[in-house]
Formats: C-alpha cells, structure tokens, sequence
C-alpha cells in the first residue's frame, strides 16, 4: 500500500476526492506496480504507480509516447482505456519515487474469450485493425516520440542466446531473424502496434472488445501483431470444453474483422505465419503456457510445429482465404 502523502498527490493532481480511492489487488508479474480505482464526477478511473526503474533510462519518455498515442486512438473511437489528463494538462505525472498514470475504466472481464463466438473473434480483430488505420496518421509530438524499434525490444539479439545450446533451433532462429530484418518497412503494413494483445490485454463486455496494457508497445509490422494474437488465441482458447476445435473459425473471423477496418495486401498475409514462428521462439512453455514443456518446445521448433495436430500450410491457407 502507498503513502497517504503521495495518493493525496495524486488526487490533488487529477482532481479527485482521495476518499474515493480503492487499491486493486494484482497477480500479474508487474507486482512493483501498485494500481487503484477512483471515482471523479460519477466516472471510475484507474490510477497506477510505478517506480522507475533503475536499469531502464528511458522509461519516463517512452510512458509519455504510449499514453500520447493511446489518448489519440481513444480520440479516434477506437475502443482502449482513455488516459485521464492531469489537471496541468500533462498525461503523466511525476512524483520522485513514481511515474503516474490514469485512465477510464474499461467495462467487462479479462480472460473472457469464447473461442464458439465468431463476433468475438471479429471484433477481436476490429479493433486491432482500426488502431493500426488510425495511428497511421499520428503525428507525436517529438518529445514522446520516444517508443522502440522492434530491433530494439528485449526480443533480439541476447533473448536468443539461450538456444545457441540446441544448435539446430538457435540455426532456425538466426534464419528467421534475418528473414523477418529484410522485410520493408511502409506506412501500409508498419507502425505502432500493441505487441502484447492476447486475452488477458482485452476487456470482453457482451461482443464489444475493449483493449488495454500498450506496455510493450514499439514500432513494427501490422503482421506481427496480427500474429501475436493469433498465437495466444490458439494457444489459450482453441478448444471448447468439450474438445471442439475452432482454428479455423477463429483464424479466419479475427483477419476477416482486422480487414474489415484496415486493409493489409496479401504479401503481407502471407507474412502472418513468420511472425507466429517469430512469437513462438519468444515463448517460455512453462512461463508462459502454450501447452508444452521445453523439450516438447525445442522438438516443435525443429519441426515446425506451433499448434498440435494444426499444420502451417492450413493456418496459411485460411489467411489467404480471409482475406479474399
């Protein structure tokens, strides 16, 4: 729990009544984030704090980038988690021992994916579809024009190293790495992405997707993030109960929604495949849960395996056939 002192900072700051305020309890890995509720004309809103790291210099800039931009998308209706600005007119505030943030509370559940809902789906990819349109044209101001690169993630380079035990594996990932390191880079298929929008990163309320968490945010391809949310769709939430099996559905209703707001050519598609390799190569099974221990992890990686029983041309096939 945080000081009197500073949540009395904070409602000074964004105008609110610090009675109001109510701590959220998190089981995420960002345990030093400490994250409340608060009520400010009739309206619930989140308030995080998080201390800087003393590792990562360029955190206050890069929260200043993300809150920029996630305020300019909820300005162009796209459905995210609105940033509150500061009675100053600032979207972050600083304290010494925090970065602050708030924004409007998002209606409906995490963790709420129902692979038998085709609307979900779609509107799934909705969503992903209209931030990328939308943030084409955005222009940040140059002093938070501060996001990564994606060559600049924890992603590449050292995040490999690990593999260079399994040479064969650390070979395929080499390969991949240069592969995906020549492809152009174009206002139509690169830009900001979420990079991080699996199930626990959207609010489901009824068929609407809502989507929040833009941490780990950079700079890259619109396939990539694409991927992204494939994998973990899959990974996660393929099967019903009863074993019923929705790849297909799923694949094809998410890339239906995406196209549905933006339009990405069938080059780029077909790049939705190497950028689920990309993300299955980031994955730690058992850290990260997709449904197999490490050895199974490395044999599936020699064999071009993402998805038990799913082969890569079939999920490469309903993309094209989506996207026709």
């Amino acid at each position: 729990m945080l000081s009197k002192d500073l949540l009395e900072f904070a409602a000074v700051n964004y105008d609110f009544n610090p009675d109001t305020l109510r701590h959220i309890a998190r089981n995420s890995g960002k345990t030093q984030n400490q994250v409340y509720l608060f009520n400010k004309d009739g309206k619930d809103y989140i308030i995080k704090f998080e201390p800087p790291c003393d590792v990562y210099n360029n955190q206050v800039a890069e929260t200043r980038a993300l809150m920029d931009f996630s305020y300019y998308l909820a300005e162009n209706n796209i459905s995210v988690a609105k940033p509150l600005k500061a009675i100053n007119g600032e979207l972050v505030i600083l304290d010494k021992d925090y970065i602050i943030t708030a924004f409007e509370k998002l209606n409906g559940e995490t963790w709420a994916f129902d692979p038998r809902n085709d609307k979900l789906s779609f509107n799934w990819g909705k969503v992903m579809g209209g931030m990328h349109r939308v943030l084409k044209d955005y222009k940040p101001p140059n002093k938070y024009d501060a996001q990564k690169d994606i060559f600049e993630c924890y992603h590449w380079g050292s995040f490999f190293d690990r593999l260079k035990i399994y040479p064969e594996v650390y070979k395929i990932s080499q390969e991949l790495m240069s592969e995906i390191m020549l492809l152009p880079r174009e206002k139509d298929s690169f830009g900001i992405i979420h990079a991080d929008m699996h199930q626990g990163n959207i609010f489901i309320d009824g068929d609407k997707v809502s989507v929040f968490d833009f941490g780990d945010s950079m700079y890259g391809w619109f396939a990539l993030d694409i991927a992204v949310s494939l994998c973990h769709a899959l990974w996660w939430g393929r099967k019903d109960d009863e074993g019923n099996d929705y790849t297909s559905l799923i694949i094809e209703n998410f890339i239906k929604g995406y196209l549905s707001a933006n339009k990405l050519s069938a080059f780029w598609l077909s790049k939705i495949i190497l950028f689920m390799k990309y993300r299955h190569l980031c994955m730690e099974p058992e850290r990260n849960g997709i449904g197999c221990n490490h050895d199974e992890w490395v044999c599936n990686i020699r064999n071009d395996i993402l998805f038990e029983g799913v082969d890569l041309k079939y999920i490469a096939d309903i993309a094209e056939r989506a996207g026709r």
